[in-house]
């Protein structure tokens, strides 16, 4: 997977029959942006890149641009450039003759990356854990619903890890499995879930950088398969009412110079439920700013309905071991599989981002070493049984407006900015008329 140089890719694209090539980076939403490109063009733009606005990362997820500190009239949304990562290309094995590269943004005068490039962003924060000689592991798990052309559940029943039930849809499952593994994506595993024609998706673990690319790669991949067997995905946090949301699960672990899992040295002997000094001082970390880190986690209106007591969700900083009704979940004495699962991202969350606030946490946790809270061993949502997260966009606003973890390790540019586009969605939000205040208020009024 990938290449080392411009002569390589062209060696590649000419190998593999490529007639096209797609350019693509995240914006501040995750959605992919870029540009497609002649293969017999790649050279030139592999060397010098492509320019295009810089409006990319301050829009929202219509593309609506409105002013913003980085991007407004005053500035007059300038260029900016954006350069393949040669390191990235590869075929893509869902469409023939096409190939795509994830690039990195730079400022078109001084090619410094540009503070809002999410790739950029999760780079720092990963070269700040190597500083202190632990290289971050991560994987993710996705869940997704399967949807008709009008945007219903292709079912009309729940039927979780059901074999029988999975069969009906394994022509698009299947196709989704061999194509990823092809692509060089790892899927571990799939499943039925707690939904209508909605399915999990267990990704393979590797560095964090390539796995926020994988799951972005993943979700456009899906997207695309799913409407050539007819029928569409959704990665909506949560797209119908009465049924489960789609959450995006992160696993984290840290390897040290020889390779091995840091994690799994066994020197807590204190007779808690943690055996990892090192492992103990990363969930201190994730736990002293969860609340912090929602606004990352959950980035729309919509995913704070997703939050619910007994959803499998979660709605308070907690953490346990074997225990899905906490935020944090610590997976202890797995030997190489030892790990710490967030479980606070929802699927239409930003993967880049959702792993640099998740790691900038552990490094903080490293860093200051945090007290650990008590262990929850039972219910996850009893009264009390820890600080409540934010249950809306508005009160994660307020947290990220009065945090210091991601200014600290995003930047202030990436704070202001992204609170920018926070805000303006809970404004776009606040102008509409719902059809349920219609139902409700129409004719009784």
């Amino acid at each position: 997977m990938g290449v080392a140089n411009v002569d390589e890719a062209c060696q590649f694209l000419e190998s593999a029959g490529i007639h096209t090539v797609e350019c693509a980076f995240p914006d501040s939403w995750g959605v992919l942006r870029g540009k497609r490109v002649p293969a017999s063009q790649f050279p030139r733009v592999a060397e010098k890149g492509f320019a295009l606005a810089n409006a990319c990362y301050v829009w929202d997820l219509t593309c609506e641009i409105f002013p913003i500190g980085f991007a407004n009239p005053d500035t007059g949304y300038p260029d900016m450039l954006a350069l393949p990562d040669l390191s990235t290309l590869r075929q893509l094995t869902w469409r023939e003759g096409t190939a795509i590269v994830m690039c990195d943004t730079l400022d078109h005068a001084t090619h410094e990356p540009i503070v809002l490039d999410p790739r950029h962003l999760l780079r720092t924060v990963i070269g700040r854990l190597q500083g202190v000689g632990y290289e971050p592991i991560a994987a993710t798990e996705l869940e997704f619903y399967l949807c008709t052309e009008d945007w219903q559940p292709v079912d009309d029943i729940i039927d979780c890890y059901s074999i029988p039930k999975g069969a009906q849809f394994e022509g698009v499952l299947s196709e989704i499995r061999r194509k990823m593994e092809a692509f060089g994506i790892i899927v571990e595993a799939c499943n039925m879930e707690y939904g209508p024609g909605q399915i999990e998706v267990n990704l393979g673990h590797g560095p964090a950088l390539g796995i926020a690319d994988d799951t972005c790669l993943f979700k456009y991949a899906v997207k695309e398969i799913a409407r050539q067997h007819g029928v569409r995905a959704t990665f909506m946090a949560k797209p119908f009412a009465v049924h489960s949301g789609n959450g995006m699960h992160a696993h984290l672990s840290l390897r040290d110079g020889s390779g091995a899992n840091a994690f799994d040295v066994r020197d807590l002997d204190d007779g808690g439920p943690l055996t990892s000094t090192l492992m103990q001082r990363a969930l201190a970390g994730l736990l002293a700013h969860q609340v912090e880190l929602t606004a990352l986690n959950a980035p729309t209106i919509n995913a704070y309905r997703r939050f619910a007591d007994y959803s499998f969700a979660p709605t308070a900083v907690t953490w346990g071991l074997d225990n899905r009704q906490v935020a944090v979940r610590t997976l202890v004495d797995a030997g190489a599989a030892t790990r710490i699962e967030a479980r606070g991202g929802s699927a239409d969350a930003n993967p880049p981002l959702v792993l640099a606030g998740l790691l900038a946490a552990v490094h903080d946790g490293l860093e200051r070493r945090h007290p650990v809270p008590p262990m929850t061993a039972g219910d996850g949502y009893a009264p009390g049984a820890g600080e409540p997260l934010p249950a809306s966009l508005r009160e994660s606003i307020h947290a990220l407006e009065h945090g210091t973890l991601l200014r600290g390790a995003l930047g202030d540019a990436f704070v202001d900015n992204f609170l920018d586009l926070l805000r303006h969605e809970v404004q776009a939000f606040a102008g509409q008329v719902t059809e349920w205040e219609k139902t409700r208020y129409i004719e009784v009024a």
